[in-house]
């Protein structure tokens, strides 16, 4: 039997993981912590080094950056490019603590 799946596309970029699924699921992972945010549809995408731009059915998208210090920051911009809101703001490995 085939195994399914529902991820759309996977991510990689200096120890992070991320994952799109189909249902517009945004699964992000490091340093043992799993994090998973609800984004509109998306209709486009796009991988460049530390960034993900998602873009949606009204052309607005939402941009995913992995920064320095395991830090992940996801912010939604209009059509024009404008700051709309922050969807969500992260710093892995802090939960998690030593083990």
């Amino acid at each position: 039997m085939k195994k399914t799946t529902n991820v759309r596309r996977e991510f990689y970029y200096a120890g992070w993981k991320a994952a799109l699924s189909f249902d517009n699921e945004l699964t992000v992972t490091k340093l043992r912590e799993t994090r998973v945010y609800d984004l509109d549809i998306v209709t486009k995408i796009e991988h460049n080094l530390e960034y993900i731009f998602l873009t949606h059915e009204d052309n607005s998208f939402t941009q995913i950056k992995f920064e320095e210090g395991d830090f992940l920051v996801l912010d939604k911009f209009d059509v024009e490019g404008e700051f709309i809101d922050s969807i969500g703001s992260h710093v892995f490995g802090e939960e998690v603590g030593d083990e």
